[in-house]
């Protein structure tokens, strides 16, 4: 049987137009420290690879020259992979976040799952999402995630490494605060919070724990 996190988290960040540096760098580090068997972490620069076949760098690149090539039916397509994964949206979107939650509440989120997730899907099973927002770099898709937490009330924990909350937008951080998250000027501050607030399992503990629990010979 597949396991069933306790958790799950969604790295929001910019992807487009940035460095593979700024892109990856804070999504590895928070991994690394938030590496627990209660937590699923997804992050959508390493999930990406998994649904449109190329990394995320690659992945950029070819959308772009399908938009100067104006081939936009396959534009549309190679979008759809990455923000709706297998599902090919029919209903009410409102709704179907809504089931996406729900679905995550009643039976559970799994890695072997995860595959299949595109990016909304992602945020809707999540609960809480951690987002990295650089003064100077521009990222829309960030904001519709975001903007989706923040609608179905799920904790954005938002990191601000370059600049103070007095300088934040406006709304990012009342959504922010409304959805009951915090605000971090380090991914290790708010890797340590997350931590302590949802009482995480360090990796060496859960080793400790299957070794106690294995039956004597």
């Amino acid at each position: 049987m597949n396991k069933k996190f306790k958790y799950t988290t969604y790295l929001a960040g910019a992807i487009e137009a940035i460095s593979t540096n700024d892109m990856k760098g804070w999504r590895i580090e928070v991994t690394e420290k938030l590496t627990s068997p209660d937590l699923l972490i997804y992050d959508p620069v390493v999930q990406e690879s998994f649904k449109v076949g190329k990394p995320s760098g690659e992945q950029v690149k070819y959308i772009s020259g399908l938009k100067q090539g104006g081939h936009w039916d396959k534009f549309k397509d190679e979008m759809q992979k990455i923000w709706w994964g297998t599902i090919t949206p029919q209903a009410d979107l409102i709704d179907l976040f809504k089931q996406m939650q729900l679905n995550a509440s009643i039976n559970g989120n799994t890695a072997e799952e995860m595959v299949n997730w595109g990016d909304y899907e992602a945020v809707a099973r999540a609960n809480f999402i951690i987002v990295e927002h650089k003064k100077n770099i521009k990222t829309i898709g960030t904001i519709y995630e975001v903007m989706l937490a923040f609608l179905l009330r799920i904790p954005i924990y938002l990191i601000l490494p370059d600049h103070p909350k007095t300088e934040c937008n406006s709304s990012l951080l009342y959504g922010v605060i409304i959805s009951g998250g915090e605000v971090f000027y380090t991914a290790n501050e708010c890797c340590k919070f997350i931590k302590e607030k949802y009482n995480l399992t360090e990796p060496s503990k859960a080793e400790e724990k299957k070794i106690e629990d294995k039956p004597k010979e």
